[in-house]
């Protein structure tokens, strides 16, 4: 009986009561008809003397909520990535979690299809669902259909009445694009990830927006951070015209930059100067030189997620559903003013010994 686990049938046979009535009296349940004090007390000695742990599937079923909500990112992986970003994304959910009383739980499974995902987090084990996915995933619109709680969290969405929590991404663009014209910087690249990412998408757009009108050359390539290809960005550099400032989509792939830059024989910020994006302060803090870098408030965004979430489960109403967050740069040592005569000469010998 241990193994399997004590029942309902097993507490009613030892205390010789009907199921039914174990039931009412171990879920505190009202019930038209009396039990008296004795068979209660009863009941509740057996079921301690028996081991027995209410099966919270079960009691799931019963009150149709599991007080469980599900972290979904765009690939599973991630979670095992240990970046400084997924540490600070995961304090501020599961602090939220515990303080309004749910369970977090980690998507971990990578599925063939979003039929398959979709099946995977609506079968009853979580009562919605935290979601950083790119723009345009069908996911976010299959939930939305089923009506099925979500929230998009460092990321947006373009599904009509989704909801959402992120930072004002294009005004971090912006906040980079006026420190680096401030510093003399014409020729700048922007280094992004995924072109499907809303954050790498709008942090481009800010830089954009106000670098070109200013007379600035910007120009774009991508870097997966995964597989430690720089080969675009090193393309670049080897150019005549390389670009004097960089800014970079996340804090993580700025300092390997700087690591590459150094490689290639590169001065940062003598020569190039390098912006990264997330202000993580144990790492920014500790790169070599410092990073500057546009802190996005990862905590906030993130508990604020949750709480969002969990207004949607309880249908509350007269709730914010799409929220953005201001972001903040923070100067360091890693940007300077542009030194052309040496930043024009250098990289023409980079690319003779290349």
């Amino acid at each position: 009986m241990s193994r399997r686990g004590v029942t309902l049938q097993d507490i009613a046979v030892r205390t010789g009561v009907s199921k039914v009535t174990v039931s009412y009296i171990l879920n505190g349940r009202e019930t038209k008809v009396r039990i008296s004090d004795s068979t209660r007390t009863r009941v509740l000695a057996a079921a301690r003397e028996m081991g027995y742990h209410p099966n919270a599937l079960a009691r799931a079923l019963v009150r149709r909520c599991t007080d469980t909500v599900t972290l979904v990112m765009q690939f599973p992986g991630v979670f095992s990535g240990g970046t400084g970003f997924i540490f600070e994304l995961l304090h501020g959910v599961t602090e939220a979690a515990n303080r309004t009383g749910y369970d977090l739980m980690l998507h971990t499974k990578a599925l063939p299809g979003v039929t398959e995902e979709v099946g995977a987090l609506t079968d009853g084990r979580a009562d919605g669902v935290l979601l950083l996915r790119d723009l345009g995933d069908p996911l976010i619109a299959e939930l939305a259909a089923r009506h099925f709680p979500a929230v998009c969290l460092f990321s947006r969405t373009d599904e009509p009445d989704a909801c959402f929590v992120d930072c004002d991404n294009v005004s971090g663009g912006r906040l980079v694009a006026e420190h680096l014209l401030e510093l003399g910087h014409r020729r700048l690249c922007f280094v992004g990830g995924s072109s499907s990412s809303s954050a790498v998408q709008d942090r481009w757009q800010g830089l954009f927006e106000v670098a070109t009108p200013a007379g600035a050359e910007v120009t774009r390539c991508t870097v997966y951070h995964a597989n430690g290809d720089f080969t675009p960005l090193r393309e670049i550099m080897q150019r005549k015209d390389a670009p004097t400032a960089i800014f970079v989509w996340s804090d993580d792939v700025a300092v390997s930059t700087m690591n590459r830059l150094r490689e290639w024989g590169f001065r940062v910020p003598e020569e190039v100067s390098v912006v990264g994006f997330d202000g993580l302060e144990s790492l920014c803090e500790r790169s070599v030189p410092r990073l500057t870098s546009v802190r996005q408030p990862i905590y906030e965004i993130a508990e604020q997620a949750m709480r969002l979430l969990v207004a949607r489960i309880r249908q509350e109403e007269g709730i914010e559903t799409q929220i953005l967050l201001s972001p903040e740069l923070i100067r360091r040592d890693s940007c300077a003013p542009v030194i052309s005569s040496i930043s024009s000469q250098h990289s023409t010998s980079y690319g003779r010994n290349q």
